[in-house]
């Protein structure tokens, strides 16, 4: 028998949670816990609807939450599989996935992003990513499980849908797309200075390190040639497989160009040369000294061999 599509099961799903929903409300008005005419005391007093329902109403959201799961194990191959739909298609059907999961429980997920705080280029700090939730209502409940709903059928509408026979996209057989990341590329971040070879060597010895896994890092003089942050270095921010930072020399555009990164829940390889001070909230990131050219090659041939899950090509 010919199992139902990702969108066929979440269409069904949604049917499913909008019956759940009405068959709460009601139980709850009717045992007096809920009164829609009455929302404005919500915001005043919030109530735990979801510890007034009966078990067997809880054990019916459970079991679609448990769908929910299920089929978010087979969304995120059939995103990543499609040349249309990139890695914040990927997160975000991750926060459709919980959000939905979490008005199943009269809850409002939240999510909000990393925020570079920075004054005329200064980076000032950075606020970290984090999620959150409150309680809601039933009927703004369904309204929040729906709309999460519409916004993952968005993109899946513009996944590759097809059997995948059980295997996750390879980073080998991938090629290059515009929406998403390009395979075996990395980026490079770091200051630029003609007054400073010794910041040239270790970008070459960066260069030398990730070639040796079959992977063309780039830093931003070799698509632009000035000092400033443009539109073509937030792309490769967006799109490198790898990127690697050396914040020697302290500089505000490094730290505005990592604190993008984090921004798009990218995860930047960082270093220092030793006795570089590290400002505010990347003091929290793991960013380990390098004595000389000798020391970062061995740590940054370690961390490649640990990303890319094998060692250095032979040739």
């Amino acid at each position: 028998m010919e199992h139902p599509s990702i969108l066929d099961s979440l269409q069904q799903i949604h049917i499913d949670a909008a019956s759940f929903f009405e068959s709460a409300g009601t139980m709850l008005k009717l045992n007096g816990y809920w009164d829609e005419t009455e929302k404005s005391r919500h915001w005043e007093s919030p109530t735990d609807y979801w510890a007034q329902l009966s078990s067997g109403a809880q054990t019916e959201a459970k079991s679609i939450a448990s769908r929910l799961a299920m089929l978010a194990q087979q969304t995120a191959p059939a995103i990543r599989r499609s040349p249309l739909l990139s890695e914040a298609d990927e997160r975000e059907a991750g926060h459709a996935f919980k959000g939905m999961r979490s008005a199943l429980r009269f809850r409002q997920f939240k999510f909000e992003d990393v925020q570079v705080l920075h004054d005329e280029g200064s980076v000032l700090g950075i606020q970290a990513a984090h999620e959150s939730e409150r309680l809601v209502d039933p009927f703004e409940a369904h309204l929040n499980f729906s709309s999460w709903c519409e916004s993952l059928v968005g993109r899946l509408e513009l996944a590759d849908l097809r059997p995948a026979d059980g295997k996750d996209i390879s980073r080998q057989n991938s090629h290059p797309i515009a929406a998403g990341y390009r395979p075996d590329t990395a980026f490079i971040m770091m200051w630029i200075s003609k007054d400073h070879p010794e910041l040239e060597d270790a970008c070459n010895k960066i260069k030398e390190c990730f070639r040796r896994f079959g992977i063309k890092a780039v830093r931003a003089d070799d698509i632009e040639h000035e000092d400033v942050i443009t539109q073509r270095i937030l792309d490769e921010i967006k799109t490198a497989e790898f990127l690697i930072a050396d914040i020697t020399g302290e500089r505000p555009s490094v730290y505005y160009e990592i604190g993008y990164a984090h921004a798009l829940g990218r995860r930047v390889t960082m270093y220092r040369k030793a006795e570089t001070t590290i400002h505010f909230d990347i003091a929290a990131y793991n960013c380990p000294e390098y004595a000389n050219l000798t020391g970062l090659e061995a740590m940054l041939m370690k961390r490649l061999e640990a990303l890319t899950g094998g060692p250095p090509n032979q040739n």
